[in-house]
């Protein structure tokens, strides 16, 4: 989930378990949550605790989740206490339900129940020194489809990627901005934790082995693409923002069968944050492809919108080398669109694949 939080939600329906009698599957704002039979009904109100949740040990406890011989919980991670999508019977589970009473539909719970997000330790190559540049930069995220599914509509033409295991990694260009820590005093390169808050890599020696900014430095400075989108930025006086996912070997889990690091764009934004516009797909095609040569992320599909479609194209494997599994798409509108109810007031949504989520070994999941 983009913003974390532990809502109290309706139980929409309860599907019979086709593996287990003593289970059944409890569905929530998409989510399909396998419990004992019984524990919940159909319009009751519960908690929905979700996937990369830390839960208390007194929690914990009171859901029966506890281990007394291991002296441990049974979730995942070192205290099992994290949760994470699991396979019951045949069946995947993404999250817990925690029944409430005298709570409102909506309300967050995550501060009452003490529960927070997992946030994994940042490696030392994604670290680096920062300057700040507030105001400078873009706070994104994307919702998932599960959470918010009567978003799209049925028929209109979308835009299905394949989401990519990496880092989201973004260049901004702000004519005039003449910052002293920055490449020509208007290159902005950072994480997505730190546009978040207003921060950005410095352009210098201690930053040479960043990973932000030797992407940049292969994705840009080869093939003189930065001076084109400097020249373009200069021209219509106003910043841009390439957004887009860093990825390969050493970067996650998955490497794509990339030898060294990649980098694919997914969105481009024009103009000041919070004024400006996020380009349509075909506009999007023609800047990055046809005026700066770079590449996009994977098209898988491209045509009228339905769940049906996306549940086909979510699973699979990588269109990348490498063979293994594929994280799942993000679903853009065609042609832009607002949406109050989701981050940055923009239609673009995640469908992450179950068996990407169940994917075993050394798993990373670094911002």
């Amino acid at each position: 989930m983009a913003q974390f939080e532990v809502p109290v939600v309706q139980v929409d329906r309860i599907e019979e378990h086709p593996g287990a009698d003593a289970l059944e599957i409890v569905v929530v704002r998409g989510y399909r949550c396998v419990t004992k039979i019984g524990a919940h009904r159909a319009g009751d109100l519960v908690a929905y605790i979700p996937e990369d949740a830390i839960v208390p040990e007194a929690l914990i406890r009171e859901m029966r989740l506890w281990d007394a011989e291991k002296g441990r919980g049974m979730l995942a991670g070192k205290k099992g206490n994290r949760v994470k999508a699991i396979r019951l019977r045949g069946v995947v589970s993404q999250g817990l339900l925690y029944p409430v009473e005298g709570r409102r539909e909506g309300e967050n719970l995550a501060e009452a129940l003490d529960i927070v997000k997992y946030e994994p330790e940042v490696p030392v190559h994604m670290q680096g020194e920062v300057c700040n540049v507030r105001g400078h930069t873009l706070s994104y995220d994307i919702e998932s489809v599960q959470k918010f599914p009567d978003i799209l509509r049925d028929g209109e033409e979308v835009v299905f990627t394949e989401k990519l295991h990496g880092t989201w990694t973004c260049f901004g260009y702000w004519p005039g901005l003449d910052h002293p820590e920055l490449l020509d005093g208007a290159t902005i390169i950072n994480s997505k934790g730190m546009s978040d808050t207003g921060f950005a890599f410095k352009w210098n020696d201690a930053n040479a082995s960043n990973l932000y900014v030797m992407s940049f430095k292969g994705a840009m400075l080869e093939g003189e693409r930065w001076d084109r989108v400097r020249a373009a930025c200069d021209r219509a006086g106003e910043p841009v923002f390439i957004l887009g996912e860093t990825f390969g070997k050493k970067v996650q889990d998955l490497d794509y069968g990339q030898q060294g690091r990649a980098f694919r764009v997914f969105d481009v934004y024009v103009g000041e944050p919070r004024k400006g516009r996020y380009l349509d797909y075909d506009e999007l095609l023609a800047r990055v492809k046809g005026e700066w040569g770079l590449a996009l992320t994977p098209r898988l599909y491209r045509g009228p919108f339905s769940m049906e479609a996306a549940e086909q194209h979510r699973d699979g494997k990588t269109t990348f080398r490498g063979g293994h599994v594929r994280e799942g798409i993000v679903i853009s509108p065609v042609k832009e669109r607002d949406c109050p109810d989701l981050p940055g007031n923009r239609v673009k949504l995640k469908y992450v694949s179950p068996k990407y989520l169940l994917r075993r070994g050394n798993v990373t999941d670094f911002q």
